[in-house]
């Protein structure tokens, strides 16, 4: 994933739950530890639900070749 689109998620964030964990409002604002700790975040939760995704892609196609 890359840093244009974790910044645009990041930042869409409600304000109040980055306020309670004690993250600034915008991406930018992060320090170096709090951006690896988002960057893995995202990294580790988007991967698997696109490879998820992409299964049931190559399973769709699957099916309409026997249709």
């Amino acid at each position: 994933m890359n840093l244009t689109k974790i910044e645009m998620l990041y930042d869409n964030i409600p304000y109040h739950i980055k306020e309670n964990i004690g993250f600034p409002h915008t991406y930018l604002l992060l320090t170096n530890e709090q951006e690896s700790f988002i960057m893995s975040m995202f990294e580790k939760e988007v991967n698997p639900i696109k490879k998820e995704l992409l299964d049931c892609i190559e399973e769709m196609k699957g099916l309409v070749d026997e249709i």
